[in-house]
């Protein structure tokens, strides 16, 4: 039975490195009214303009790339929209003057703040471990475990392999 997991794994891992997912596993566009839903509960932008760069056609995940940079720069969506429009996003981040590092410090005070939001999680004790390298999800599990256990966020974090 275990060369049997293990031959399973193996060909599932080659499936996906070399030739990526199985074609029946392609993403399918999400529905419009979740994409709105979501983007306005991630991103706080209003559902009316996010619905009218669905309706030009914008994939869900454009759109949230263009919230994040419009987040991350402190614009408004119509400006990031318009040069994603011109230019790609290694140019629109320089036209944004979000050099990687910014966009990167932004990025996390986006996912603490988030996390703060819907979850209830402090927002400085999110930004305290993600700045340690800890991936937003880990960060969110280990606080919520912590309220819920006898070990800190640290040992749970640690616990993480």
């Amino acid at each position: 039975m275990k060369k049997l997991s293990v031959i399973l794994l193996l060909v599932l891992g080659c499936m996906f490195v070399v030739g990526g997912a199985p074609a029946s596993a392609a993403r399918k566009p999400m529905d419009r009214d979740k994409a709105l839903t979501t983007l306005n509960t991630n991103f706080q932008y209003d559902k009316v303009e996010l619905g009218q760069y669905l309706d030009k056609g914008l994939s869900y995940m454009e759109l949230k790339n263009i919230c994040l940079h419009a987040y991350a720069a402190k614009k408004p969506l119509q400006e990031v929209a318009q040069l994603r429009e011109k230019y790609g996003w290694i140019r629109v981040k320089h036209l944004l003057g979000l050099t990687p590092e910014k966009f990167a410090k932004r990025e996390m005070e986006y996912k603490a703040e988030r996390m703060e939001r819907l979850f209830g999680l402090d927002k400085k004790l999110s930004m305290k471990y993600m700045k340690l390298g800890y991936g937003g999800h880990s960060v969110k599990r280990a606080i919520a475990l912590s309220k819920n256990c006898d070990k800190s966020v640290e040992e749970l974090l640690a616990m993480k392999t």
